[in-house]
């Protein structure tokens, strides 16, 4: 019953936190857009990074909804957050202009922090995929 919860605490994060950025991204597209074409690494993909992003933060969000799709959403959460993580660690280490595509509040967080902040939920999404993964183990053994 405990892992449970926490399995559910950990699903309800990611949700908040995928629909939450991505629905700032969307609201203030343009300014997420030009920030995305200020980045070292993505300028020359910008236009679909801007669509791509956001859109796979929502359907991450869904699938963490409903039980039988939820370790499909720990991956694509796992996913995401490497992804984010190995980004803002490129920022942290190779270059000097700096500019923040995150959504919402989270751009208001320094590049130190904010790998910090990805670190703790990418830990939260690799122990909530193996406690997922657990769970449908035992299901289906019982």
């Amino acid at each position: 019953m405990k892992k449970q919860i926490v399995i559910e605490i950990i699903a309800f994060s990611f949700f908040f936190l995928f629909v939450y950025t991505s629905l700032s991204k969307l609201y203030q597209y343009d300014f997420y857009y030009n920030d995305l074409l200020r980045s070292p690494l993505l300028s020359s993909v910008a236009y679909p990074i801007s669509i791509l992003i956001p859109g796979s933060e929502l359907i991450v969000a869904v699938l963490l909804i409903p039980d039988r799709t939820r370790k499909y959403g720990f991956i694509g959460s796992l996913i995401l957050m490497a992804l984010f993580t190995l980004y803002v660690g490129y920022v942290l280490t190779l270059t000097t202009d700096r500019p923040c595509t995150c959504g919402g509040i989270i751009r208001q967080l320094s590049w130190r922090n904010h790998l910090i902040f990805n670190l703790i939920f990418l830990a939260m999404g690799f122990a909530g995929f193996i406690l997922e993964k657990r769970t449908l183990i035992t299901t289906y053994k019982n």
